[in-house]
């Protein structure tokens, strides 16, 4: 399911946190190399673990990542 998601955390070789529009978090690694900013949003669906896909509706630019958690709370997201 397609769902906005926006940038949170962006931690060191790739490591990502995101916040989903329930407001619940993403831990994911980005595999490709394009440059993301905090607060970016991002349309995707990262509800599943693996590889996944997210475009920003602004530029049209997709970012792949492998999503290695989901539905978190904050405090597990940073604490992983």
């Amino acid at each position: 399911m397609q769902m906005q998601n926006v940038v949170e955390v962006i931690g060191p070789r790739g490591g990502l946190i995101l916040r989903a529009a329930d407001g619940s978090y993403v831990l994911a690694q980005q595999i490709d190399a394009k440059p993301l900013k905090v607060k970016q949003v991002l349309h995707g669906a990262l509800d599943a673990f693996g590889m996944e896909s997210a475009t920003d509706p602004d530029t049209g630019d997709t970012y792949d990542f492998f999503v290695e958690a989901y539905g978190l709370s904050r405090e597990a997201a940073l604490g992983a």
